[in-house]
């Protein structure tokens, strides 16, 4: 594995999948090692402490002595977004004004779909009987229109203790201009019922769009609980075997957070556990002189795309889990079921399809051995020739060639007509073409021509067919990091401490009262740093970012605009601010509007705390030659055709070493496909760099 230069002792970066639970871990000397345990659905702790297991016996330690050299464990989760996708989260009751019961569930008033006349929205988080409505109200400008009805109150939380509601959100109107009414609610109901998780719109999101707000504040009390419960369950079994270090939580943003803030800001983390793979993405990029990347990641259900652009990974908070928006700012992840457990079948047009389905990690694909009888995109690859079935996830277990090639013939070959091989690869074009068509998602329909980006791939499957989809989409770059596997777990040790906030101001800039801005601002400022000092971030590794959202008078959608804050904003911040926002509406739109009367709407602090990162080192040249790890050839259908192609140890490939498609490179926990015309280079941390030959 790779080396880094680490200033601290044992790191540990931990992505639980929906197959596979991965480990990578940075030794105090600066070696990396990945570990990969199966994901135990029921209990993902049980996994995850198997992983570690696993990593203490290779270092030839007890558990127990093991941890205790760990100084961070940076953890990536998907608890808090299969709560949503599966309905399992907890039993929520919703508080809002009287008169607007049903504005959470109404939700914009419009069909998402417009062309889909069959389309429904989700099933409501909050059924219509457990929304309470209260007397009271704040007007547009923050005044108290009408009191508080703390009797009303109290009647809403008798009725939820009599329905057994377990969490509560609390979201009025216009409460981001004065949170009294909600603070207030929120003790009366801690009062009437105590230990049941209660969150506040005017904490989760205390800005303007009443629907966004209430949608985010609700998921943040759906998921909350069973968040909580997970974190402080595997925080108790983590010191009860010896770790007494940081743990970490990777959030939507790419950031990551303590367990503390994870605990009451669960929406935070509702993207976990792909988010840490774009910045991870753009540190193996910049390494060959790129700054435009489009990551992709193929675990074991889900095909996971995201593109970073001039260096950013690109944020949004017009997101939605499940069908349920969410309007924090997250990275723009694109997921589709498209994994190597994705199932093969086909419909009853006689159409072959790959998932959104999936075997899951049991019983698996159906040449795992653990009953499943259904093909996966894992049984195409290992009929294909593209896996060694001694070979595969770290030699936990022999692939089942023959429970593939019956599974594949019964649900696809018989039905359709086809031989085994051709079965095969359809089910490999087949999802290729999904994945291909999600990379188009967040680079074509968003105006980025994807052959200006390096392609850098990721999971355990993902660079199986990364060069074919690079080919069919004229991507001229790929980049295999060696970590590729637990490409995720790799990327939470490189993310920072990321906390943002936001303040609706809505004011034309031409009469903004600069005096009231700087006032938020500074109030913002204050409440990021308590945050950050409360995570032990010392002063030298806190930097704070302003921005604003601006629009011209009459739009519906903002622009983000960094600008200067030290204590006060001046006029001449202003006319930098319009002229920046004008600036960034030329490059987004096409043209923009000198002299149009702006406005701004939204102040916005993004607070990180630099982390200590592994530093890759280089390895020592060893020339073109890849010889010393060939290790024979091996039928594989390449082209359509079934012809035998080299095959090479990917661990024992060295800096300089060069390989020419059709070839394959296997390492144990990943195999890269070289499609013929393109060629593979082994870079000087042990990536491969894979580029047209032609």
């Amino acid at each position: 594995m790779s080396k880094a230069s680490s200033p601290v002792g044992r790191r540990v970066g931990i992505d639980i999948g929906g197959t596979f639970t991965d480990l990578f871990v940075v030794e105090a000397d600066g070696t990396g090692k990945i570990y990969k345990s199966p994901t135990t659905p029921h209990d993902p702790s049980e996994g995850l402490l198997a992983g570690l297991s696993k990593a203490a016996k290779a270092n030839g330690e007890s558990l127990e002595v093991f941890m205790a050299g760990i100084t961070t464990i940076v953890h990536g989760t998907t608890i808090a977004t299969n709560a949503v996708l599966t309905g399992q989260g907890a039993k929520t009751g919703f508080v809002t004004n009287e008169g607007f019961r049903d504005l959470l569930n109404m939700r914009r008033g419009i069909r998402e779909r417009q062309n889909d006349s069959k389309y429904g929205p989700p099933a409501p988080l909050v059924p219509r009987d457990l929304v309470g409505t209260v007397h009271g109200r704040i007007d547009a400008t923050g005044t108290e229109l009408v009191a508080l009805d703390e009797v009303g109150v109290r009647e809403v939380a008798a009725h939820f203790r009599e329905t057994g509601v377990e969490s509560i959100a609390v979201s009025y109107l216009w409460s981001f201009l004065d949170p009294g009414h909600e603070q207030r609610t929120a003790e009366i109901l801690a009062e009437e019922l105590p230990g049941r998780f209660i969150t506040l719109s005017s904490d989760v999101l205390p800005q303007i769009r009443a629907y966004e707000r209430h949608s985010t504040t609700t998921l943040n009390a759906f998921v909350g609980p069973k968040l909580r419960g997970y974190l402080a369950n595997i925080e108790k079994k983590l010191t009860d075997r010896g770790f007494a270090g940081t743990l970490l939580i990777v959030q939507s943003n790419g950031g990551v957070m303590s367990p503390q803030v994870a605990s009451d800001m669960a929406v935070n983390a509702l993207m976990s556990g792909p988010a840490a793979a774009p910045e991870a993405a753009l540190q193996y990029a910049r390494r060959h002189g790129s700054q435009n990347v489009i990551t992709v990641d193929m675990g074991g259900t889900s095909f996971d795309v995201a593109l970073v652009r001039d260096g950013e990974p690109l944020l949004t908070s017009d997101s939605e889990i499940g069908g349920y928006r969410v309007a924090l700012p997250m990275l723009d992840i694109h997921t589709v079921g498209a994994g190597g457990g994705s199932l093969a079948w086909v419909d009853s047009g006689g159409i072959l399809r790959v998932g959104p389905q999936s075997a899951t990690a049991n019983p698996g694909p159906a040449c795992y051995g653990r009953g499943g009888t259904n093909p996966t995109s894992t049984d195409a690859d290992l009929v294909l020739g593209y896996l060694n079935p001694t070979m595969f996830g770290d030699g936990a277990f022999d692939l089942d060639v023959e429970a593939a090639r019956s599974a594949i013939m019964d649900k696809v070959g018989t039905p359709l007509g086809l031989d085994l091989l051709t079965a095969a690869e359809g089910i490999f074009r087949v999802v290729n073409a999904t994945m291909a068509e999600a990379i188009n998602e967040v680079s074509v329909k968003r105006g980025y021509d994807p052959r200006e980006f390096t392609l850098v791939v990721a999971g355990g499957a993902g660079p199986i067919h990364a060069v074919a989809i690079a080919q069919e989409l004229g991507i001229g770059q790929v980049i295999v990091p060696r970590e590729s596997s637990v490409f995720c777990a790799v990327g939470t040790l490189l993310t920072d401490l990321k906390h943002m906030y936001a303040r609706t101001f809505v004011s034309d800039i031409a009469g903004l009262e600069v005096d009231k801005v700087s006032a938020v601002f500074r109030e913002m400022r204050t409440e990021a740093l308590d945050t950050l000092r409360s995570e032990k971030v010392q002063e030298q590794d806190i930097e704070l970012v302003f921005s604003a959202d601006l629009r011209y008078i009459g739009q519906f959608d903002e622009i983000e605009v960094e600008l200067a804050f030290d204590e006060s904003l001046t006029e001449e911040d202003l006319f930098k601010l319009v002229a920046d926002f004008e600036a960034h509406h030329e490059a987004l739109n096409g043209y923009s509007m000198p002299g149009e009367q702006t406005e701004l709407i939204n102040l916005r602090l993004t607070a990180l705390g630099r982390t200590d990162k592994p530093v890759l080192q280089d390895d020592e040249p060893a020339g073109a030659d890849p010889q010393a790890a060939a290790k024979g050839p091996r039928l594989a259908v390449f082209g359509g055709e079934q012809i035998e192609v080299p095959t090479f140890d990917g661990l024992a490939l060295r800096r300089g070493n060069y390989v020419a498609g059709p070839a394959i490179i296997e390492q144990p926990t990943t195999t890269v496909v070289l499609v013929k015309g393109y060629g593979l280079t082994v870079d000087a941390q042990g990536n491969y760099l894979i580029e047209p030959t032609n």
